[in-house]
């Protein structure tokens, strides 16, 4: 006579992956389901079926349960299995944070750089077979703990390089970085829709993405802040010399003009600031240019 054997659920609350210690179903098998969970079997590794949590149990040798019936139409029980709930709606949360600083190319200051960052994201299962057999290995049961360090080691580099795609495509340079604080929100949406279909991969939907800081050389940017301040006082010197000098040269070509006068030929002026010299001198009497 046929054993009746009771599949029920026996892990942690907080488990997003249990295995069941039944391996072998016969005719009157009695399968329990759990509220939002999926019940996934396997034989000697290879996927058989599922069920979910619309019925309260199944009974193997019903309808309801056709990839267990045919089966059992060939064999008397059904040995060598593996039982395995899936919470589906478990609530995952992790931080993450760029292993190796991103590289960042400025074209303007024509400089290189490098940025970090951390924050966190939240997740949840969205096809439990495919995280199933993208995490589980041979693990009896994964915790929200493992299942939260096994995306991290996943996926970390992942974050890292989409932060690179991000810079990269917005041309964030050395200006962006001094005010990147204001473009946190901006940056997090535009990697959350990069990194969706990378979490999609592992049967997870990505439903929040949060960045916590940027961090960079701050030592760097204030030398470049003060080669740029520098620069425009440099551009600003250089700008009213040019003027000043189109001011000396309109002078002396008025000067030249005026009625009864010859041109001037005694004095010679300074390029610099205008000032009248004798001709004989070879520096400016006022400001000490070479005349």
């Amino acid at each position: 006579m046929a054993k009746q054997t009771e599949v029920i659920f026996k892990g942690h609350p907080e488990a997003v992956i249990w295995k069941s210690d039944v391996t072998t179903l016969t005719k009157k098998s009695k399968i329990y389901s759990r509220k939002d969970c999926d019940i996934i079997f396997l034989r000697k590794g290879a996927y058989l079926g599922a069920f979910d949590d619309r019925e309260e149990f199944y009974i193997v040798n019903t309808k309801g349960s056709g990839f267990l019936t045919s089966l059992l139409k060939k064999e008397k029980t059904i040995t060598d299995c593996d039982i395995y709930y899936i919470n589906r709606v478990a609530q995952l949360e992790n931080k993450w944070g760029t292993p190796n600083k991103i590289d960042v190319y400025d074209r303007g200051y024509d400089m290189h750089t490098d940025v970090g960052a951390n924050g966190s994201y939240k997740f949840s299962i969205k096809n439990s077979m495919k995280l199933f057999s993208k995490v589980q290995g041979s693990n009896e049961a994964l915790s929200q703990e493992m299942v939260r360090d096994f995306f991290r080691s996943e996926l970390n580099v992942e974050i890292r390089n989409a932060i690179a795609k991000v810079f990269l495509k917005n041309k964030y340079g050395l200006d962006d970085i001094q005010v990147i604080t204001t473009k946190e929100k901006e940056i997090a949406k535009d990697l959350k829709e990069i990194l969706t279909p990378v979490f999609e991969e592992y049967g997870v939907q990505l439903d929040k993405f949060f960045i916590e800081r940027f961090y960079y050389d701050e030592d760097f940017i204030e030398k470049v802040k003060s080669v740029k301040k520098e620069s425009i006082i440099n551009k600003m010197q250089f700008d009213d010399n040019k003027n000043l000098r189109k001011g000396v040269r309109k002078e002396i070509k008025k000067d030249s003009k005026v009625p009864n006068q010859g041109p001037i030929t005694d004095k010679v002026f300074c390029t610099n600031c205008g000032h009248p010299n004798s001709k004989e001198a070879n520096f400016c009497s006022k400001c000490g240019s070479a005349l």
